[in-house]
């Protein structure tokens, strides 16, 4: 993932952010038939283009540009507190349920512990520097893959159920992104502000 130090923070009063870590671009082409296969249920879900694929860390939302360095900064700590990592990109799950889906989200397997301590680290370092509280809920690893619209019929239920335990494969984390999300008629717009390497 590239570095990106352009102008357009001073252009901007706020910029949208989030910290992610990408889908690797290996496994892009077996998400995408994934989610064509969870398309076949019918519902009217906004399915995740399979280049803005990620998995969330840290929401942040709108933010001003004078504080965008001081995140950027959160994001340098908790990289050097952690190292590089495998994961197993597994499971089809929804939030909140598969009846009630609002969210369709692919999650991890084996090694998802190392990005509950990422998820830690950053948070500690968003605390300490007085960016954002801790975050009240537990932290679930997962990566958007759709967004249900409307109620979600009975057959993408059951899609979601029986793709529960579903291998894409396994997946090297080696940086975590501070991420701009422009939202478009479209869809969102995904700049990656800087990208930290774990290197702890």
């Amino acid at each position: 993932m590239t570095r990106d130090n352009g102008n357009a923070n001073s252009q901007s009063n706020s910029l949208r952010l989030f910290y992610g870590v990408f889908i690797d671009e290996s496994l892009r082409p077996s998400v995408a038939d994934l989610q064509d296969r969870l398309r076949q249920a019918g519902s009217r879900v906004k399915w995740v283009e399979p280049h803005n694929l990620h998995f969330t860390l840290r929401f942040i939302g709108d933010t001003p540009a004078h504080a965008v360095d001081s995140f950027a900064q959160a994001g340098r700590t908790a990289a050097a507190e952690c190292a590089a990592f495998d994961i197993l990109v597994r499971g089809v799950g929804a939030f909140p349920s598969a009846t009630r889906a609002r969210t369709i989200w692919l999650g991890a397997g084996e090694g998802a512990e190392a990005f509950e301590a990422l998820h830690a680290a950053l948070s500690a370092a968003l605390h300490a520097g007085r960016l954002a509280e801790p975050e009240p809920k537990p932290f679930v690893a997962h990566c958007t893959l759709g967004r249900v619209r409307d109620r979600p019929t009975a057959e993408l239920s059951a899609a979601i159920g029986s793709l529960s335990q579903v291998e894409i494969g396994p997946m090297r984390c080696e940086d975590l992104c501070l991420i701009e999300s422009t939202l478009t008629r479209s869809g969102p717009v995904y700049r990656t502000i800087e990208a930290f390497t774990l290197s702890g």
